[in-house]
């Protein structure tokens, strides 16, 4: 009940009243189009609610040519009619599922209106024209209210939502790598955090390409978008490895040593007072100055525990090492994950070619998208021609409207169900208004007062995050059910039978959606199978620079991250293997450059080697890997790996290198790389089993 959420409804409930009168004014035949494009535009910012508009308006003319050119060649013969509706069906909800945001909307607008005006063209084809045109009129007046009442009242734009959204994040990821340097703290607790914050880092994407609507200050760059994102996932890889080792050292009663444990509690206390500083954005060098001075007092402390011969076997060095250069790690991604972000809103002359989208599909599943929408299409064809039924429009309309729902989800009936409960209860509250309360109005002035009394709290829940959803689908149908056209015939058995047609047309398309499942798994399984068998095996031979390859696997997972539920437990797990599968790039990336410095004793470059070609060997050949009690089949075998980091260990502590000297400090360095993989390995459930995952978990 904030002022804010007050005006927003307000707002919304004078534009489409406006709307409404204004389609009444031009005697539209269809007015409730006008009203309902103005919630179908609600949205948080005036650039989305631009490229919304922008997009629906296109589709609905490419789709109002398609319609009258498929009436004026095949409205006498129905088989080619519902042939064409298929292809176009099929075209755009394909292209609906390869691409992303409000180009996506732009291409399922197509499919729904295109389906509309064809068959209701092709009802009356004399009069075909004149329904295309007035979509046409009754959306674009839709768009003009809702866009005008957007600029002008309280106007949000996206470029300021993308602003104060990153800096919010960043405050949060602040907050998360203070907590992974608490030992004490449960790993369930830094998983409930990190899904907290990942899906704000989705709405990245989706904001920027907003601001392309906005004025040139407000646009956000797209490469430097791509650049915040890869950098935001390196630093939870980071903070991720780092809590892990922690928490193994506190689990085996391993004691950091004194000046460790004090170089870390100021850190801690630098990052809580980044996440609690509302002021951040404000002064970024500040910020920078902070994680600089933690970080060079812990590479400073690492050097100087990497230095000691006595006192700390070589062990617990690498522990302590491992510790040190983890969290500074952690701070310098952190730090330049802020300098991306002062990025995003710099503009060069030469732009920067955005990369492909992020929640787009990939091509056989979209496939699979646009056959289901034409295959839903013709079974609901072939029941209205043998059933002669008078309402197949009605439930052309539902099919159109589930079809949308569909696209570009792997569960079809988490959206699906709440949905048709939605509109069933819009029908009932429709058919009662009509009923009931519209005898008792008369004009214009009167109506606009009883929907202004409906529409304002019905836009405060649509402002409310929790029921937003449900209340703009109830809100949605509830208008275009009970908004009449200008003169006021009630018929309340037509009105029954045309909301039956409208559910039964959704509850067909829900059902073959079920049966025909096009899911996201085939790029999920790919980028599994990607990360395991070509890009770890590269960074273990040294055919490619490390960073390139933890790069290669953050974009992998950025691209990933808009199809991932969190809650459940494959996608999790796939989240949790990816971003441990980035930071063992680095640490096989660097055990390898360790081999090949000529002070390193000869044993061990040999051991070390050797073992780095067996690692890679076990990650290449993962899709044909023997099953057994140990190892399952599509896990990498903990024995083999076991001992291959083992026969490397003992080949460092076997070395008697002099203290102090270049080749003391090497064998250190790669027992610490060492420490790292076999927590990945031997520690690390998610990097262990997430190869392993089936294809209904992912």
């Amino acid at each position: 009940m904030s002022w804010r959420n007050i005006v927003f409804a307000s707002r919304l409930a004078a534009a489409a009243i406006a709307a409404l009168a204004i389609a009444y004014w031009l005697e539209l035949q269809e007015p409730q189009w006008a009203i309902l494009t103005v919630y179908l535009l609600t949205q948080s910012s005036t650039g989305a609610a631009l490229a919304k508009g922008s997009f629906r308006f296109l589709g609905t003319i490419a789709a109002s040519a398609y319609a009258l050119t498929a009436v004026k060649l095949f409205s006498q013969d129905p088989l080619l009619l519902v042939g064409s509706a298929m292809v176009w069906v099929f075209a755009c909800y394909y292209g609906a599922a390869r691409a992303s945001n409000f180009t996506a909307y732009g291409f399922m607008l197509a499919g729904f209106t295109g389906l509309l005006v064809t068959f209701q063209g092709a009802a009356n084809p004399g009069g075909a024209w004149l329904v295309a045109v007035d979509r046409v009129s009754e959306i674009s007046i839709g768009i003009a209210c809702a866009t005008l009442a957007g600029a002008l009242v309280l106007p949000d734009h996206a470029g300021t939502q993308l602003r104060g959204l990153m800096a919010s994040t960043f405050r949060a990821l602040a907050d998360h790598c203070a907590l992974s340097l608490r030992a004490a703290t449960g790993g369930q607790a830094l998983i409930d955090e990190r899904r907290t914050i990942l899906p704000q880092l989705v709405k990245f994407d989706a904001l920027r390409s907003y601001t392309r609507f906005e004025a040139p200050e407000m646009r956000a760059d797209a490469a430097a978008m791509d650049e915040v994102t890869r950098e935001f996932l390196a630093v939870l890889a980071a903070a991720r490895g780092l809590h892990l080792r922690l928490a193994a050292l506190q689990e085996g009663g391993t004691a950091l040593p004194e000046p460790l444990t004090a170089a870390l509690e100021p850190t801690i206390l630098a990052l809580g007072r980044i996440g609690a500083d509302p002021a951040m954005p404000g002064d970024p060098a500040r910020v920078r100055a902070d994680l600089t001075g933690v970080r060079r007092q812990l590479a400073g402390l690492a050097r100087s525990i990497q230095g000691m011969s006595d006192g700390l076997p070589l062990g617990a060095r690498a522990d302590a090492i491992l510790v040190c250069r983890q969290a500074t790690g952690m701070l310098r991604d952190l730090s330049l994950l802020l300098l991306a972000q002062q990025a995003v809103f710099r503009h060069s002359r030469q732009r920067s070619t955005p990369r492909h989208a992020a929640a787009a599909s990939s091509h056989p599943t979209a496939l699979l998208q646009g056959t289901r929408a034409a295959l839903a299409l013709m079974i609901f064809c072939a029941f209205w021609h043998a059933t002669q039924w008078d309402q197949g429009i009605a439930g052309i309309t539902g099919l159109a409207l589930m079809n949308y729902q569909c696209v570009n989800t792997d569960d079809p009936a988490r959206l699906g169900w709440p949905y048709l409960r939605a509109v069933v209860a819009a029908c009932f509250c429709a058919y009662f208004t009509i009923a009931f309360i519209y005898p008792w109005l008369e004009g214009f002035q009167t109506l606009a007062a009883f929907l202004f009394l409906v529409l304002l709290p019905a836009g405060l829940l649509i402002g409310t995050p929790g029921y937003a959803r449900s209340a703009g689908t109830f809100t949605i149908f509830y208008v275009a059910a009970a908004a009449t056209g200008n003169v006021f015939t009630p018929d309340p058995l037509t009105f029954a039978n045309f909301c039956f047609g409208l559910v039964f047309g959704m509850f067909v398309c829900l059902m073959v959606a079920r049966l025909v499942p096009a899911t996201a798994r085939g790029p999920r399984r790919r980028a599994v199978r990607h990360t395991l068998c070509v890009l770890l095996p590269q960074a273990a031979n040294g055919e490619r620079a490390p960073s390139q390859v933890a790069r290669e696997i953050t974009h992998l997972l950025g691209a990933l991250l808009p199809q991932l539920s969190l809650a459940r437990a494959g996608h999790d797990r796939l989240l949790r293997g990816l971003l441990a599968c980035a930071s063992s790039a680095r640490e096989l990336g660097r055990l390898r450059q360790v081999a090949t410095d000529p002070s390193l004793p000869e044993p061990a470059r040999r051991a070390i080697e050797g073992g780095l070609q067996r690692l890679a060997a076990l990650f290449a050949a993962w899709p044909s890997s023997a099953p057994s009690e140990a190892a399952p089949s599509g896990t990498v075998p903990p024995d083999a790996a076991r001992d291959a980091l083992a026969g490397m260990w003992l080949a460092l502590e076997a070395d008697d290198c002099r203290p102090g000297s270049r080749a003391a400090g090497l064998v250190v360095e790669a027992a610490t790389c060492l420490r790292f993989l076999e927590d990945r390995l031997m520690r690390d459930h998610a990097f262990r089993d997430f190869a392993s995952l089936d294809g209904r978990l992912l």
